[in-house]
């Protein structure tokens, strides 16, 4: 009996292939491993923190995949974040390095940064699963990905977090300004008195929130 090939596995492989990164909404990405390790190197990490463990545990599997000698642990923990990326850059020359990883929404801005200037790599691709809502800070990393099942993603109302601060202290300032100008007598000097306490009011709320 013919095995039934993961949901979105196709598309999934159609990106590697092209270089591009993929997000599977509400799947673990673990579902995936045995058929992608088939044609690529397969690094399965479920999360992408810790950044440091992460990075040892992805060069000491690329070595093991390559048939290669891998540094010992006292060789790995006295070498910097950087050096370690350096390091994972050159042992993914020649092969095409698949990082498959779970829970997007659960990443935080610094550690986000730092796997997209991973991604930039060429040989290097990620699977990852998402199962809610990001932080908005992330998003730089998320444009990287394509959901390959969007549809049902957004038929469930997910994605970014909206962040409505801004647009709500902009419409607040426009009211007090309204509000202030009607009550005032028609005058130049009403009329900038109305802007200055607007401005005062907005930029006072934006100090608070930051």
């Amino acid at each position: 009996m013919q095995t039934r090939k993961p949901d979105c596995l196709e598309k999934i492989l159609e990106n590697i292939k092209a270089g591009k990164n993929s997000l599977v909404w509400k799947k673990n990405s673990f579902e995936y491993v045995e058929a992608v390790s088939e044609s690529y190197a397969v690094v399965y990490l479920n999360e992408l923190a810790p950044i440091k463990s992460k990075l040892i545990q992805l060069i000491s599997t690329i070595q093991e995949i390559r048939d290669r000698k891998v540094p010992t642990s006292t060789q790995f923990q006295r070498m910097t974040i950087d050096e370690l990326k350096e390091m994972l850059f050159k042992k993914s020359s020649g092969i095409k390095v698949v990082i498959m990883f779970n829970h997007f929404e659960r990443l935080t801005p610094s550690t986000s940064r730092f796997w997209l200037s991973v991604s930039s790599h060429e040989r290097i691709v990620f699977i990852g699963s998402i199962c809610g809502n990001f932080k908005k800070e992330v998003f730089g990393f998320y444009q990287t990905f394509e959901v390959v099942n969007e549809k049902l993603m957004k038929n469930e109302g997910s994605g970014s977090e909206m962040d409505i601060t801004m647009p709500f202290i902009l419409v607040l300032g426009a009211f007090i300004f309204i509000c202030f100008l009607k009550v005032s007598l028609t005058g130049s000097v009403m009329l900038v008195s109305a802007l200055w306490f607007a401005f005062l009011v907005v930029r006072t709320l934006l100090y608070l929130i930051r």
